[in-house]
């Protein structure tokens, strides 16, 4: 079933430095389209993948982008290895790690610009508007024109 909102938490606890992308950041700007996995750009270093594991405890957490071997995230990478992205489901739901987001750039780019919104008492990064609808406006598919349309008016109504 899925449960973005655990997901989120469950980072959010681990003090995991990331920076909130995709769909969730969308509403949190104000867009009302519903988004069905939790989006998230940072880097995993060898702390980080541990902090990562340790949050997604439970949560049998598998890489899914080859459907003939999907090794759960306990079991890869191992320490050492790295990986630019990750692309997980969980039984919570799908979770996705961004090392960057075109065309805006890297995760230090995105943090240096991003917003910080409490969220299950915690401090959270959301990519900043400008830097969503620029992401927003790359894409092609047309949940994503839908989103964009709703955060130029968000944007629209801020400016005024």
């Amino acid at each position: 079933m899925e449960n973005l909102n655990l997901l989120l938490k469950r980072l959010l606890d681990a003090q995991i430095d990331f920076v909130l992308i995709g769909g969730y950041a969308a509403v949190i700007h104000g867009a009302s389209q519903v988004t069905h996995d939790l989006d998230i750009c940072s880097i995993m270093t060898d702390e980080q993948l541990i902090k990562l594991k340790s949050a997604l405890a439970g949560l049998d957490a598998k890489h899914r982008m080859n459907p003939s071997n999907q090794p759960s995230l306990e079991s890869f990478p191992q320490k050492g290895k790295k990986l630019d992205n990750y692309y997980l489901r969980t039984t919570a739901g799908v979770l996705d790690i961004l090392k960057e987001v075109s065309p805006v750039g890297d995760y230090e780019k995105l943090r240096a610009a991003a917003n910080v919104v409490q969220i299950f008492g915690h401090d959270c990064k959301v990519i900043s508007l400008d830097d969503l609808i620029a992401v927003k406006k790359s894409m092609s598919r047309p949940k994503d024109k839908t989103v964009l349309d709703e955060l130029l008016v968000v944007r629209a109504k801020l400016l005024k």
